[in-house]
């Protein structure tokens, strides 16, 4: 039997949270300050104990995240992984207990159609599932009900996502107290008082929705019987971090990214500086010109007698008409007996730290992506990168794959829940019920390295005399990759690179090769009108790309030995 839930209990979890929570929290701010471009003020007073509050306080004002670019671009990248070939989302179209679902209803037209503000589970997995993987490992997925439904009414579950913010208390398995991120306004006399906070308590029963009243107390404002027998919860997952308090804390897959990104941090806070102290031009004068505010001596009485700061030449005691701030010397001060020949000059600066930090800083980033092989991401070219190690595709097929299953999983989960929901009360029957749940493959082929890479990787191939069966599946790869949102494109480019039987060799080579015997007329004429034989082909057979090579290569044989009988 579960655990017994009322409003006292949620209320006094809510004053002493699960210990773990703390641990969650940290983990999930490592990458936080980075996916948010949020300035990492404990790192950089690590760095700089010593400084004043004064320079502190403005490079806070002047900071810029130079590593929100990293975490937004392997987010972006791993939301290819849905446009794999082997993505696939499959339903059993034949299931038994799809005959007891009102036109409409089904799990299928639920989820990939009418799910509420994401229209598809896969869209809201792309949005907001990978997101939340990636940078917090320890938030959980709810299924919860708005609304409980009408006799007559199919109910509408939603997935809740609750961050490690937002984790309350639980215990695995059979109870999560958890606030959402949503809140109720409350209006007094026609004004918006104040915003009750939401709190759901989810056990292997039932969900409960708590508002928090001004005073403090909790008004219970749903309860819901899900029957499934579990919590509908699911973790997002990520790496194992430690076991603790009979819990498992994660970390995230890109954890590994943090060191560098926040070396990148402090060092970008450094190069503000420094563009700011050794970049930007000033000058110095001679003067002695006296102020004719303060005579001279900087200091002036207010209003109470006491001597402050001259405002008008902010306490120099010489004055000069400059719009810019500029450095003055005193003459008599400077052994000067009279102005020299050229009165004004500039500050000759170096800006050899400044370029030196520039460069450092683009190397902890290429490093923090290296850290998921997705080198191919960073700005510099790998080729010119001093710090460019050989890249890895299998070892990216590796780590993507990896966070493909993490989804999956979920999924997996979220579907079952929502199944429950909706048909366990309709569908009584266990094993016909499951038959409605789709099958997920993980995919194996993600194909994320950008078009541009590829090409420098094809041209240092050629370069290199690599054997030219290998550089025809590099250019494959390449135009399904140029051309992925135009797959006839693609096929076309792919059937020519295929039917080639001369590829890769120049035109003097293949005149070559066929006056010495070593080719067939039949290949030579084929390889120079390729391009041509395939369209041609594909214009008098739709299905033409769909077909087998021997079939391919029946279909065009008879275009060759025309140019042949007609050169003849």
């Amino acid at each position: 039997m579960g655990t017994e839930i009322s409003s006292a209990f949620v209320q006094k979890a809510i004053q002493q949270p699960h210990p773990n929570v703390a641990n969650y929290k940290a983990l999930a701010n490592r990458l936080k300050i980075h996916a948010d471009g949020i300035m990492p003020e404990a790192l950089i007073k690590k760095r700089r104990p010593n400084e004043s509050e004064e320079t502190f306080e403005y490079r806070k004002q002047i900071y810029v995240s130079k590593t929100q670019e990293a975490i937004s671009k392997v987010l972006n990248s791993l939301s290819k992984i849905r446009r794999s070939q082997d993505w696939n989302i499959q339903y059993n179209n034949s299931a038994k207990a799809l005959r007891s679902i009102a036109d409409g209803e089904t799990l299928q037209d639920y989820c990939e159609v009418n799910y509420p503000q994401f229209s598809s589970i896969t869209n809201w997995c792309f949005t907001e599932l990978l997101k939340v993987n990636l940078l917090d490992a320890n938030s959980l997925c709810a299924v919860v009900l708005k609304v409980i439904p009408a006799a007559n009414e199919y109910p509408q579950p939603e997935i809740e996502v609750f961050t490690s913010e937002q984790i309350i208390d639980f215990v695995a398995g059979d109870y999560y107290i958890l606030k959402s991120k949503d809140v109720v306004p409350v209006y007094a006399s026609g004004q918006k008082a104040y915003n009750n906070s939401i709190y759901w308590a989810i056990t292997t029963t039932h969900i409960i929705r708590y508002e928090q009243l001004a005073d403090g107390t909790l008004s219970e404002t749903l309860n819901y019987n899900h029957n499934i027998g579990v919590p509908p919860v699911q973790k997002v997952g990520g790496i194992l971090d430690e076991r603790k308090n009979n819990d498992i804390i994660q970390r995230s897959r890109i954890d590994s990214m943090v060191p560098f990104l926040d070396e990148a941090s402090r060092e970008y806070s450094d190069l503000q500086a420094e563009i700011v102290q050794h970049v930007y031009s000033e000058k110095f004068v001679y003067s002695n010109t006296e102020c004719i505010q303060c005579q001279g001596l900087g200091k002036v009485k207010n209003d109470d007698g006491k001597f402050v700061e001259c405002s008008r030449c902010n306490g120099r005691g010489k004055f000069i008409s400059s719009p810019f701030g500029v450095y003055i010397y005193d003459i008599q001060g400077a052994g000067e007996q009279s102005l020299p020949n050229d009165p004004v000059k500039y500050i000759d600066k170096s800006t050899a730290i400044a370029d030196f930090l520039d460069r450092h800083i683009e190397n902890h980033i290429y490093k923090a992506l290296s850290c998921v092989n997705m080198e191919f991401l960073s700005k510099s070219p790998i080729a010119q990168s001093g710090v460019a190690k050989e890249f890895d595709e299998n070892e990216l097929n590796n780590f993507v794959n990896s966070i493909a299953e993490d989804l999956v999983m979920v999924l997996d989960k979220m579907y079952y829940f929502i199944n429950e929901y909706r048909y366990s009360f309709s569908i009584p029957n266990t094993i016909l019920r499951r038959e409605l749940l789709p099958n997920i493959a993980v995919p194996e082929r993600f194909g994320l390295v950008n078009s541009a890479y590829l090409m420098t990787e094809i041209q240092t191939a050629k370069n290199g005399n690599v054997n030219p069966v290998l550089v025809k599946n590099m250019e494959i790869e390449y135009a399904r990759k140029k051309y992925n949102a135009q797959p006839e494109i693609a096929s076309e480019l792919q059937t020519i690179f295929e039917l080639d039987p001369l590829y890769g060799y120049t035109q003097q080579e293949k005149m070559t090769m066929l006056s010495n015997g070593g080719v067939t007329k039949t290949d030579y004429v084929i390889s120079c009108n390729i391009a041509q034989f395939v369209q041609r082909a594909s214009q008098e057979n739709s299905k033409f790309f769909n077909l087998t090579y021997k079939e391919k290569k029946t279909m065009i044989l008879p275009y060759a030995q025309e140019i042949i009988n007609a050169n003849d």
